[in-house]
């Protein structure tokens, strides 16, 4: 299976040698990129890999230039062969607040289980900007294994969940932007 190149604000900044809150501070409130043209997992954005290389301006102008070779750095890390173009051509995509609510345990709960290691949870297929991105098939090949490692079989798989995020239609932790900043303090 060809594996797509993604990006959140963090790689979308490093491949444009830009600090990693000008797309959050600069590019989304000027309108220059949106995060409509994003998958949102675990409250975070992320962009398809070729609108980010297309967000380059022409070579020799003023402003974004994309670094080809922090590019092809970034396509080695994630093993990514295609850039989707569009948010609709990326495979479903599953962050910690997607996997408790898979399993039916606390994002807590998920988060520790994956930091503790010992092979209950399969490898992240991403990091970005630090954070574990899996594909929903990875999750979903790994998901009787999952299950009969938890401790009282505590984690058993929600079928309606699972069947969201195939579909697209998910709406449940995880599935909106989180506020950040002077936003998530109730500042202005």
């Amino acid at each position: 299976m060809a594996k797509p190149l993604i990006v959140g604000r963090k790689e979308f900044a490093k491949i444009y040698n830009v600090a990693p809150t000008a797309v959050s501070d600069r590019w989304i409130p000027a309108g220059i990129v949106s995060y409509e043209d994003a998958v949102i997992v675990s409250g975070k954005p992320y962009w398809p890999g070729g609108l980010a290389v297309d967000f380059a301006l022409p070579p020799g102008s003023r402003g974004r230039q994309l670094d080809e070779a922090l590019l092809a750095q970034l396509e080695e890390e994630q093993h990514a062969t295609v850039r989707p173009m569009k948010k609709g051509e990326l495979p479903p995509l599953v962050g910690l607040q997607e996997y408790a609510a898979l399993f039916g345990v606390s994002q807590h709960v998920a988060s520790n289980t994956r930091n503790r290691g010992g092979g209950m949870l399969p490898a992240e297929d991403y990091v970005l900007g630090g954070s574990p991105v899996w594909l929903l098939s990875t999750v979903l090949e790994g998901a009787e294994h999952t299950m009969t490692q938890s401790r009282g079989g505590v984690w058993q798989l929600q079928e309606d969940v699972a069947a969201a995020l195939s579909e697209g239609r998910y709406d449940g932790p995880g599935s909106a932007i989180s506020a950040r900043g002077k936003a998530a303090a109730g500042g202005s």
